[in-house]
């Protein structure tokens, strides 16, 4: 079924970003806009962390044979569909593998405001899909 253990370096992974992430969030905003250090680090937390959410959802996805995602936002609308996250989560993290798509595609043009406000809000909807995973697993063994 799931491999263990490589899930779980992935969810160990993910609780370090997420434990950065809470480390920058302490910054005020005016310093984040201001110090290009802090902004580039959390940044990419940022991206590690929707690339990983993203991976473990890929990763169950596959080794559960649901059906195949065909872009990132698909990923937690086949676990939605499936029972693992619950709808109202399922949409925040569609956001989210949208908001990856941004930080990769269009990082010329990001808004450091915008890459404030997702630093200062996304690691709660990250935990909870932690949560729901590990539930999911737990359940499954």
């Amino acid at each position: 079924m799931v491999d263990k253990e490589k899930l779980a370096k992935y969810i160990r992974d993910l609780e370090l970003y997420l434990n950065q992430i809470a480390e920058l969030q302490k910054s005020d905003k005016q310093e984040f806009l201001r110090n290009w250090k802090v902004y580039d680090l959390a940044e990419r937390k940022l991206h590690l962390v929707l690339e990983t959410y993203l991976s473990i959802g890929e990763m169950v996805i596959s080794e559960f044979g649901f059906r195949k995602p065909e872009k990132y936002s698909d990923i937690p609308r086949i676990l939605c569909d499936n029972q693992i996250i619950p709808k109202d989560l399922s949409e925040k993290l569609i956001e989210l593998a949208k908001f990856r798509n941004v930080l990769v595609h269009e990082y010329l043009y990001l808004d450091h405001e915008r890459v404030y406000e997702h630093l200062q809000k996304d690691s709660f909807t990250v935990h909870e899909f932690l949560n729901c995973i590990k539930e999911f697993v737990r359940e499954k063994e």
